[in-house]
């Protein structure tokens, strides 16, 4: 148990660090939405409501919740749209194809299936090339 910059990392060691980087992103133009650090403005936004410690708990977990909201959604508003748009794809596919046959409809789907998994197989394998 030392001090608390020991325990800490610089950057995470008092609430006034946090607020004098706020501070200075501020200045340089990256807070809001229309600047380039728009993502990064709502995390130290972020951490700044969860750092100060003169409010209650609970106080401060309804003022973060919609800024940790915020951050969620534009992280995942482009993976549910894929979605969404390939299993529209997939869908209208078998509802053309139904209506050929029972042979064309299995062909479509396990073909649906085939190129579905190549798709993942491309995403991980790119995912895990920039990690």
């Amino acid at each position: 148990m030392g001090t608390e910059s020991d325990q800490y990392p610089a950057h995470l060691s008092s609430s006034a660090t946090v607020a004098a980087a706020t501070t200075a992103a501020a200045a340089r133009g990256g807070g809001g939405r229309g600047g380039g650090g728009g993502g990064h403005a709502a995390s130290a936004e972020l951490e700044r409501i969860l750092a100060d410690e003169s409010v209650p708990s609970a106080a401060r977990l309804a003022r973060a919740a919609p800024v940790e909201l915020r951050l969620l959604v534009a992280l995942a508003a482009p993976a549910v749209a894929v979605y969404m748009i390939n299993y529209a794809m997939s869908m209208s596919t078998r509802i053309i194809c139904g209506q050929l046959g029972t042979l064309e409809l299995a062909a479509a789907s396990l073909g649906n299936v085939g190129i579905q998994v190549f798709a993942y197989g491309l995403m991980v394998r790119h995912a895990n090339y920039y990690t």
